[in-house]
């Protein structure tokens, strides 16, 4: 029997069932309503509405005036206990940050933490330019492509970085490091100079500067990164990464 399939065979089938209705609603911050999470999620009917109903009571799930669901603010409070700064924690401490940096440079700027083989934007504060892009909280994007996935890439452990490189790796362009040797020689790169750069390797079009953000015991917890449209000049260039650097060390000290 492979070990996937022990696996599997050693976890509850109802929280299984519960988990694919939060992981539905993680990747739609605007809701669903129940047809939907029964179709995407798999789960019969009856089923997807008891469970509905018991997340609500908990306030794990919230029901919106359009019957639709939406994650509850519980689960903001279970991630603040956890020992480590939480997403939540680190997107209160740097938001005022973020705002700043959409005010004077007028691109979006945002947080992404390290989730499960992937990155997820925990912040966002839009920015002012006609152009900036368009990011928002809860978006997911993949670890080995991208300038915070970079950031975020480089400081997991070794045995975490070869646990994803165990898996393929999807080629978004031409740009695209899927290779471990090649990302190892990029990613030792981001560890050496401090912060990270996507020219395009995700979306062509879009270039970005990130740099890691630390807690306390100088672990990295997240990353901020500042997404812009390719083609800018070089000294534009580096006034984004200038504030990548600048931002996540402000972030990073209100953390310790």
């Amino acid at each position: 029997m492979r070990e996937a399939e022990i696996e599997a065979q050693n976890r509850n089938p109802a929280i299984e069932r519960m988990m694919a209705i939060l992981q539905q609603l993680e990747r739609a911050p605007n809701g669903l309503g129940l047809k939907r999470l029964v179709e995407q999620s798999g789960v019969t009917r009856s089923t997807v509405y008891r469970i509905l109903n018991s997340l609500t009571a908990h306030g794990l799930v919230r029901q919106l005036e359009n019957s639709d669901y939406v994650l509850g603010s519980r689960l903001l409070s279970l991630a603040d206990a956890v020992g480590m700064p939480s997403g939540g924690q680190v997107a209160k401490a740097a938001q005022p940050h973020l705002d700043f940096v959409a005010r004077s440079l007028g691109e979006t700027a945002k947080i992404s933490i390290y989730d499960r083989g992937h990155v997820l934007v925990v912040a966002v504060a839009p920015g002012t330019k006609q152009h900036a892009l368009h990011a928002r909280v809860g978006e997911q994007l993949p670890i080995h492509a991208g300038g915070s996935s970079k950031a975020l890439f480089a400081f997991l452990p070794e045995a975490e970085r070869q646990r994803i490189y165990s898996r393929p790796l999807t080629l978004y362009n031409e740009r695209t490091l899927i290779e471990p040797e090649a990302l190892e020689e990029e990613l030792s790169r981001v560890r050496e100079q401090g912060w990270a750069r996507d020219h395009g390797e995700f979306s062509a079009s879009v270039n970005s500067y990130a740099a890691p953000i630390r807690d306390r015991s100088g672990d990295v917890v997240a990353a901020v990164s500042i997404p812009f449209l390719a083609g800018r000049d070089a000294e534009y260039e580096q006034l984004v990464l200038a504030t990548a650097l600048a931002t996540a060390d402000r972030i990073s000290m209100g953390l310790g």
